[in-house]
């Protein structure tokens, strides 16, 4: 079993807890453990195989809950509660605005015990006289529900990358195939994924052997298809996958169609057809119209295959059918980001705020990772959710920070920032006075999300249009399969952060990945810099840049698009910079 489907059963106990309004020391005790075993980058089954006895901030009785979960693969305790409750509860429960407590009650006094019963009482008028729901309440949770239906057939990339490597490196794991090789969305890198596609070479005469030993992977769920060439099924963990068999001959071919995308594949096949070529998964073929016969050209690889056409080659995270091919015939494909070109972080929250480890943990953790400076951004006073810092305390961590910068200097450089909340008003919090003590600002919107588009978007704009916004944060708010963002107007936010001279921040976490990819191109265009930050609450989540550098290349993005790809100096410079460009505007 995985960290992360470990970590959704601590997350589904507290739930349950909740649901029942037990201890909320207990709840917090499993929502702090599942958090820690998601952020983990050591398989919990290898922890527990080498003969560990412990993992730091998670107790002796939730370790030996994992115990058990590793060694039996399920949980008793987690099954007698699960038992207790009608399932279809814990469904309800993932609708964005109706929390444990709120589908308890709904429950208990209408016996609405699934979202089928929860969209048939809305649709029958049931809620409108129901304390705590209001026409407004149950206008969202009616968009929840249809939001929900589809979030529900998609994946967080992690959580789909982590099943798909588990099922390669079982698939390796014998001697009877040729090359291997992850396809489909995954290999572009999308936010979100529908299913795991798998491209193996096989022999014919190992085909049957080869079979017979994927349909005994341990982690299927149910087997819906078995061809010639292509396997479907489900994982236990929902996920759908297909395998596709091909010959060794094949497989460059079939490796690029089943990587897709499908845009990406049609306006291909259309530009290498007045070539006088046909292209599919079993091969290239010159085409019988312009060549008078239908003879095959093999490739060795993917960038023999797009060089045959006159074009560059195309990396996976570009074929979504948005001008890289004519890009690619024009040898204008961008020497895009790479994870080695990040040189420090900005956005990372402490213990000040609701961060889980202390700032001196965090810088270390920054050292390791090979960062030269990292901006500390904990939450502002208005964040009242998250222990935001009133102005004496923002005061009291600059002055930690300057003592840290004397102990670090030489080593790591660590920029004073906040995370101000973007007030409805558009307004940051803090005087002038207060905010100009600071390096940079991170405005956010966290609350209000339900206002018009033009006065989401004005509200935006307004911060962006304050001289001691430096950057602005996860900008359209969406959580991915949980929200979509607040509605606004990305080009026009855009346009003002050239005149302005704000940054975008690409946030990393992977329920984010905003800004997103499909803007990006249009935000480099414009100059926008852009920043890839981790939005980082304890020190292991400060890699989580690497999900950004992901979406980075989505977007097009090269080094030099990226704030944090500069050296320190450079990046002071720029922040300055940015401050003294706005004064002059005003």
């Amino acid at each position: 079993m995985t960290n992360i489907e470990i970590a959704g059963i601590f997350e589904k106990i507290a739930d349950i807890l909740e649901i029942k309004n037990e201890n909320p020391f207990k709840i917090r005790a499993y929502l702090n453990a599942s958090g820690i075993i998601s952020r983990m980058s050591e398989n919990l089954t290898d922890i527990i195989g080498g003969g560990q006895t412990d993992i730091q901030g998670i107790g002796k009785d939730l370790f030996s809950k994992i115990k058990e979960i590793v060694n039996t693969g399920h949980l008793a305790y987690y099954d007698e509660l699960a038992d207790s409750i009608p399932s279809g509860i814990l469904e309800l429960v993932r609708l964005h605005g109706l929390g444990p407590r709120k589908a308890n009650f709904l429950y208990e006094n209408l016996n609405i015990k699934s979202i089928d019963n929860l969209r048939n009482a809305i649709d029958a008028g049931k809620l409108y006289n129901v304390r705590g729901f209001g026409e407004k309440t149950i206008e969202n949770l009616r968009k929840s529900i249809e939001e929900y239906m589809v979030f529900r057939q998609r994946f967080l990339y992690p959580v789909a990358a982590e099943q798909a490597l588990l099922l390669e490196a079982y698939l390796q794991n014998t001697d009877i195939k040729g090359d291997i090789a992850i396809a489909g969305s995954l290999r572009r890198k999308t936010e979100t994924i529908g299913d795991i596609n798998i491209v193996v070479a096989v022999k014919d005469k190992n085909k049957k052997k080869f079979k017979e030993w994927f349909l005994n992977y341990g982690e299927i769920l149910r087997v819906e298809f078995v061809g010639e060439t292509r396997i479907s099924l489900v994982l236990k963990s929902g996920i759908n996958v297909s395998l596709h068999i091909v010959s060794d001959d094949n497989f460059v071919c079939a490796l690029q169609h089943f990587t897709g995308s499908k845009l990406h594949n049609e306006e291909l096949r259309m530009t290498v057809r007045k070539c006088g070529y046909d292209i599919n998964e079993h091969g290239i073929f010159t085409n019988k119209e312009t060549a008078g016969g239908k003879d095959r050209i093999r490739v060795n690889n993917e960038s023999e295959f797009y060089g045959l056409f006159a074009m560059q080659y195309i990396p996976p995270e570009l074929r979504e059918g948005v001008g890289e091919i004519t890009a690619a015939l024009n040898r204008d494909i961008p020497d895009m980001v790479e994870e080695k070109d990040l040189k420090g972080v900005f956005h990372i929250h402490t213990t000040y705020t609701d961060g889980k480890d202390s700032l001196e943990v965090i810088v270390e953790a920054c050292i390791r990772e090979g960062y030269s400076y990292a901006g500390i951004s904990d939450h502002s006073v208005s964040a009242y959710y998250a222990n935001g810092l009133s102005a004496s305390e923002l005061e009291s961590q600059i002055e930690y920070i300057d003592r840290l910068n004397k102990k670090y200097k030489g080593r790591v450089k660590i920029f004073k920032g906040i995370e101000s909340d973007i007030l409805s008003d558009g307004s940051l919090d803090y005087n002038d006075k207060t905010l100009s003590m600071l390096d940079f600002v991170i405005a956010s919107v966290h609350s209000k999300f339900n206002m018009s588009e033009s006065m989401m978007t004005e509200r935006i704009i307004k911060a962006i249009k304050n001289p001691y916004t430096t950057m602005i944060g996860h900008l359209t708010g969406r959580l991915l399969l949980e929200r979509n963002g607040y509605p606004i107007n990305v080009s026009k936010i855009l346009d003002y952060a050239s005149e302005y001279k704000t940054i975008i921040e690409l946030n990393a976490r992977p329920k984010r990945l905003d800004i997103d990819w499909r803007y990006i191109k249009e935000a480099i265009g414009k100059g926008v810099l852009l920043s890839i930050n981790p939005d980082a609450h304890d020190a292991s989540s400060v890699n989580l840049v690497n999900y950004g550098i992901n979406t980075a290349r989505k977007g097009w993005a090269e080094k030099t698009d990226i704030l944090n790809t500069r050296d320190a100096s450079v990046v002071a410079n720029i922040l300055t910079s940015i401050r003294d460009h706005k004064k002059k505007l005003k």
